[in-house]
């Protein structure tokens, strides 16, 4: 025998859809970061920003959808260098992302020390034929908002103590949605 839906059973679950719709969230905006003014970095496709401290190359690579910042750092030369990275005027204990070194010479594949956290502006050394991933997960310290402005700077200072140092201004824009399961 079939089963109809009568207007008694409707109303019956009417309150149990509307329970349902309303615990679920609402699309939220993503947020990305793109540069806010002149940079000394050399614009590439796909959001990727490139440059040379000390001879090492960096990547800087905004093109996510998400607000990680993630720069390459590939010390080519025949010294270690010193990284520092992180927004300006920024305390220097706040945790800010992750790091991980490898040798970028070689076979693909070969391990290097496990990932490791990163503060602000922490000094980290990238030996010699080494490269550093720097996984910026939250720049700031804390999410950002829309039109969140902050300057980005990566610093290398090599053996002599010499210092070069880049900035990147930066704002966080709304670049569409997502669901608010974070898929």
């Amino acid at each position: 025998m079939a089963r109809f839906v009568t207007p008694g059973r409707c109303f019956a679950l009417l309150p149990c859809l509307l329970v349902a719709a309303c615990n679920i969230a609402p699309p939220r905006p993503w947020l990305r970061y793109e540069p806010a003014g002149p940079t000394g970095w050399t614009k590439e496709a796909d959001g990727q920003l490139s440059g040379t401290l000390h001879g090492a190359a960096i990547r800087i690579d905004l093109g996510r959808r998400q607000t990680r910042i993630q720069v390459t750092v590939e010390n080519a030369g025949s010294a270690a260098l010193e990284f520092r990275m992180g927004p300006e005027a920024s305390p220097s204990r706040v945790a800010i992302g992750e790091v991980k070194l490898r040798p970028h010479a070689g076979p693909p594949g070969v391990p290097g020390p496990d990932i490791i956290p990163y503060n602000s502006m922490q000094p980290l050394m990238v030996e010699a034929g080494w490269s550093g991933i720097f996984y910026l997960d939250s720049p700031l310290g804390r999410d950002p908002g829309v039109g969140q402005y902050f300057v980005l700077t990566v610093e290398a200072r090599d053996a002599t103590g010499a210092v070069e140092r880049r900035s990147l201004p930066l704002r966080a824009t709304n670049a569409g949605t997502m669901p608010a399961s974070g898929t």
